[in-house]
């Protein structure tokens, strides 16, 4: 059973009341690792959900705003709205729909205003996950995934109808995943301190610029598993996301 931590904060525009969680990590089974740099932790993402839309009066705002935002770990008296109904502003990840439905939400904050380099750079990166979310486990496909007993014939059977028809949908998105790529990478390249491990050189590579997230990586001296994948990938002409460990 899942463990959290509450927390509670405030829309500063209506003041209603938000419940959010933080999953306790000495309580974690499986944290699951993947090229583009997401992270889930007994399936759950932990990266934290700073842009908020408020489900009481749609407004927007970041929830690390210390100047705006009342937060606390004591839960107030008051009507509380619950983790489900702001988290990922409600989408349901269990189909495609949903997915695209988190895409429209990243792309709407894009356009909404400037923002400053460090929160463009969150957003832009949460956006790169869902549109790979949209074929993430792409290998689950496989027949093998099925013959081994990694799971029932059902759920193999309906993950991947799924993760075929997301193919397809990325495919169609994906002039829109590379211009967010590009923007994301100028960003990168030019506040690097921002930057997640070897986030730059697996955006070449699923950019399918090969030779570059190659050489990037063998120039940087930096050996690990990590890196040897992206490498391998890279040398199979491989752009899609894809499991490191987990």
């Amino acid at each position: 059973m899942l463990k959290f931590d509450p927390y509670y904060f405030q829309c500063p525009n209506c003041h209603a009341w938000l419940e959010g969680r933080n999953l306790k990590p000495e309580l974690i089974n499986e944290s699951i690792l993947y090229s583009d740099g997401k992270v889930l932790n007994d399936n759950y993402i932990t990266t934290r959900q700073k842009m908020i839309l408020c489900p009481s009066c749609a407004h927007t705002f970041w929830v690390e705003d210390p100047e705006k935002v009342n937060y606390t770990t004591q839960k107030p008296d008051a009507d509380i709205y619950s983790w489900n109904t702001w988290r990922f502003y409600g989408i349901r990840f269990s189909d495609n729909r949903g997915k695209l439905a988190l895409i429209r939400h990243y792309q709407t904050f894009l356009k909404k205003c400037v923002y400053e380099p460090k929160n463009e750079i969150y957003l832009r990166r949460l956006l790169w996950w869902a549109y790979n979310d949209l074929h993430r486990n792409h290998q689950h496909i496989r027949l093998k995934y099925f013959l081994n007993g990694f799971m029932s014939y059902g759920v193999w059977r309906n993950n991947r109808m799924m993760l075929l028809e997301g193919e397809k949908l990325f495919l169609k998105n994906l002039s829109d995943f590379t211009d967010n790529l590009h923007h994301l990478l100028t960003l990168l390249e030019k506040f690097p301190d921002e930057a997640i491990d070897t986030e730059v050189p697996e955006i070449y590579r699923e950019l399918r610029q090969f030779d570059k997230a190659k050489s990037l990586i063998e120039n940087s001296g930096s050996k690990s598993y990590f890196t040897n994948e992206i490498i391998r990938h890279s040398k199979w002409k491989d752009s899609r996301v894809f499991m490191v460990s987990g």
